[in-house]
């Protein structure tokens, strides 16, 4: 079974990215970060307008720092002056100070009962936070929940899409194993020379395309979302048509196609297909 991607694909980055360049846009605010809760923790990944590198990768447990509350307590939390808030836990001053940040507000990511994440933004001048920044923040972890929402969907419908082909090719490998049985069976029973012939030429030909063994080398990495845009390909639909399957833009289509084709040295959707099947990675 391929595994799906979770926070590592492709598509994360940009969506968290998308979001806190448009919070920064809509506020006015200098600095906009944020990051997934995986594994029970709370680390940041994500940032726009940070100049040092200290927040990069900081862990936040449950209930500490502004995030650590929002997280904890599924509300925003905000603080006017970072320095001296003395309703908030104090364990990252050295990269938030560093960092310059003063006032600082930040809300859960709430995808239905799960806080899928948490989304900050701050500001380095004076104190004071205002209900805009709050306001925008909020809308802003809310837009990034929906968005997420959906990359959920298109996991779910990918994963399906994974399970049947890998069904189908278990299925079909199933009947080339009964045929090819059959086919030994009936040549141990036959006294015809000439029949005999064809059946052990027959047996070849069912031997070579069931083991269709991977050339030599390494077989190309493909996640599974680029696994389903390509079976679909593969038996001829239009990336309009694989594009409304998935549940994705006919571009995102293009776009996998085109890493696709990368990956397996293809110049062409036929010779990517060709490629894929000869290594053994779709039906």
């Amino acid at each position: 079974m391929v595994r799906l991607q979770g926070e590592t694909s492709p598509e994360l980055p940009r969506l968290w990215g998308r979001e806190l360049r448009s919070l920064r846009e809509a506020t006015g605010a200098p600095i906009a970060f944020g990051g997934p809760v995986t594994d029970g923790g709370l680390r940041l990944q994500h940032f726009d307008g940070t100049r040092t590198g200290l927040l990069s990768g900081l862990a936040v447990s449950p209930g500490a720092g502004v995030g650590g509350r929002a997280w904890h307590e599924r509300r925003v939390v905000g603080v006017d002056d970072y320095r001296v808030a003395d309703d908030i836990s104090h364990d990252y001053d050295v990269p938030v100070l560093t960092e310059g940040i003063r006032a600082t507000v930040a809300a859960p990511v709430l995808v239905g009962a799960t806080v899928r994440g948490v989304i900050y933004s701050a500001v380095r001048e004076s104190p004071g936070l205002g209900d805009r920044l709050k306001t925008a923040t909020t809308a802003a972890a809310r837009a990034l929940a929906r968005r997420l929402a959906m990359e959920d969907e298109i996991d779910r419908r990918v994963a399906a899409r994974v399970e049947a082909a890998e069904k189908t090719r278990a299925s079909a490998l199933e009947r080339l194993r009964k045929v090819h049985s059959g086919l030994h069976a009936l040549r141990r029973s036959t006294d015809d020379d000439t029949l005999r012939a064809r059946i052990t030429g027959l047996l070849d030909e069912l031997s070579g395309q069931a083991a269709r063994p991977a050339p030599t080398g390494e077989v190309p990495a493909l996640s599974a979302r680029e696994l389903a845009v390509l079976s679909l390909v593969a038996t001829g639909r239009t990336y309009a048509s694989v594009a409304a399957d998935l549940g994705i833009a006919p571009m995102t289509v293009k776009s996998y196609m085109r890493d696709i084709l990368v990956r397996l040295d293809a110049h062409t959707r036929h010779e990517a297909v060709v490629a894929a099947r000869r290594h053994g990675l779709i039906p």
